[in-house]
């Protein structure tokens, strides 16, 4: 789907819709001074060692596993940069910590593991040692029952420890938690029978691990959205009404469960893109219920709404600043698709200035709130992520090369991004650094869009 998926190409989406449910421009390259802007703000990455993990009996590959994981999530958190294994010195249990040879590596800090069983508990310990001063600065223990669980059960418990531990060694050096721990929502058609262009809301873990379906609604699911407490979905569906389908924002657990109706239409009109207000309370989305496409705020029940914009063009894909007193929004009030920004009130509306090319998607840096993420076209088919800089009102691609990369979301420590990216006639869901860095596809079955990163499990 190109740019403006939720308003403008609604027809196409409608019809097919309506079939389930009556069977049941180019961008220039960026200056390297702009990506170094966005690094340098960041921080520099820490160089962190990692060593092999020390193994009680019977744990060798419950260890290994922790291990791997681990190391994965730190050098994708955006934060650490680990140490070239190669380079580290050894020494025998028990022996002491040859802290002048650690520090020849140019590790600043060096986690230690062990694993072991203590009666039926399976029990990991993590120290985090800072190799300058030589001294323990953070430590954690974690005890799982493991007996009687199914593989894929244990397996899930067994990333989750070393996902805990990442996102505890991230907020001891950031002051902000990681995100190793979290999920991410996405519509998948995986689960569709053939022929039809059915799509359901999948969450997974944010390593693309625990892929697992929460919505049954034989219909077209489109741009969910977590509450930002993480329990609660908000995404878009087609429901038949009066014979036809209609485009309607539900809601429901992340666990699973009936959906229920947040916002509506009488007519044919449809609603479009929600996104939740950072203390969840409100959702803003985009809604043709009066006629032309505009913002609207509604509360999180679906029982008071407000429309914010009053244009002639179409205006959508809303997203709330962090504090919530901005919306960024997309509009072709100028002729083609552009980004805006206006008071959360509706008022005091400003275009931002970007590259030439349609946009759309975009998304708000949640922590900092300097950056905006978006969608832009970069000549024929091809769309790109890219972020504009409100600190500067500089832009920098983000991805390059063939194919869509659209639907970009951060995630809760604003230092990673997932986003859909289609090629020929795959489209899977993939994660990235916030400059563009540390690239890795996600998911791999069937046809997978819009994806949303949301709290903890």
């Amino acid at each position: 789907m190109p740019s403006f998926r939720n308003s403008l190409s609604v027809n196409r989406v409608v019809a097919a819709a309506a079939a389930v449910l009556l069977t049941a421009a180019s961008a220039p390259a960026q200056d390297q001074d702009v990506l170094m802007e966005i690094r340098e703000r960041a921080g520099a990455a820490i160089k962190i060692a990692v060593p092999t993990f020390r193994a009680g009996a019977g744990t060798a590959e419950h260890a290994r596993m922790i291990h791997e994981v681990l190391s994965q999530d730190l050098t994708y958190s955006m934060v650490f940069d680990i140490v070239d294994p190669r380079v580290y010195p050894s020494s025998a249990p028990g022996e002491p910590i040859p802290w002048d040879s650690w520090r020849s590596t140019g590790a600043r800090a060096l986690v230690q593991g062990e694993t072991r069983m203590e009666g039926n508990e399976f029990v990991v310990e993590f120290r985090l040692l800072d190799v300058e001063t030589g001294r323990q600065v953070d430590g954690k223990r974690y005890r799982n029952v493991l007996e009687g669980l199914t593989e894929n059960s244990s397996r899930y418990i067994i990333r989750q420890v070393a996902h805990f531990y990442n996102d505890e060694a991230v907020l001891h050096y950031t002051g902000v938690r990681g995100v190793a721990a979290t999920q991410v929502a996405f519509v998948s058609d995986r689960a569709a029978p053939a022929g039809t262009p059915q799509k359901e809301i999948w969450v997974m873990s944010s390593d693309g691990e625990r892929q697992r379906r929460i919505t049954f609604n034989r219909s077209i699911a489109l741009s969910p959205t977590f509450s930002p407490q993480g329990d609660r979905i908000a995404y878009q569906t087609y429901v038949l009404r009066n014979g036809f389908p209609r485009a309607e924002i539900h809601m429901i657990l992340k666990s699973g469960g009936q959906p229920s109706v947040v916002m509506g239409c009488d007519g044919t009109g449809t609603n479009n893109g929600p996104a939740f207000s950072p203390d969840g309370t409100q959702i803003a989305m985009s809604s043709s219920c009066t006629g032309n496409s505009e913002i609207w705020l509604i509360n999180d029940t679906g029982t008071r709404r407000r429309q914010i914009t009053h244009s002639a063009a179409a205006d959508v894909s809303p997203a709330w600043s962090p504090n919530a007193d901005q919306i960024a929004f997309v509009s072709d009030r100028t002729g083609s698709q552009q980004l805006y920004v206006m008071d959360a009130t509706g008022l005091n509306t400003r275009r931002l200035s970007a590259p030439a090319g349609n946009k759309d998607d975009p998304t708000w840096q949640p922590v900092r709130g300097d950056l905006i993420a978006f969608t832009a076209s970069t000549g024929g088919n091809n769309f790109d992520i890219f972020v504009y800089d409100t600190q500067t009102d500089r832009v920098h691609q983000l991805t390059r090369g063939r194919g869509r990369k659209e639907a970009p979301s951060w995630s809760p420590d604003g230092r990673q991004l997932v986003f859909e990216w289609a090629q020929g006639s795959s489209v899977q869901i993939w994660m990235m650094g916030f400059d563009g860095s540390h690239q890795r596809m996600l998911t791999n079955v069937g046809n997978n869009i819009t994806p949303a990163w949301g709290s903890r499990p």
